[in-house]
């Protein structure tokens, strides 16, 4: 794990500050290790998620037109 140099103040709703203690305390954790973890999987697992599926649409190899075409049947099927 890389050292933790960098601090964060984060002011949460009550709610949401009790929920994230009784789920640290379920798994035996910390808070601050809790809101690092969700923070890692929004930058680097989710991420890798969007560019998995970039990846699949990409080996379909559907026919597409360029941009301007495109925009204009978009445009024209939700007028419709």
């Amino acid at each position: 794990m890389h050292a933790l140099t960098e601090r964060l103040e984060v002011r949460l709703p009550k709610d949401t500050m009790r929920q994230l203690r009784e789920e640290a305390q379920q798994r035996n954790a910390t808070v601050s290790q809790l809101v690092r973890e969700a923070i890692e999987t929004l930058l680097v697992h989710d991420s890798q998620a969007r560019i998995h599926a970039a990846e699949a649409l990409f080996r379909i190899e559907a026919p597409v037109a360029d941009w301007p075409e495109m925009e204009d049947e978009i445009e024209r099927a939700h007028i419709e």
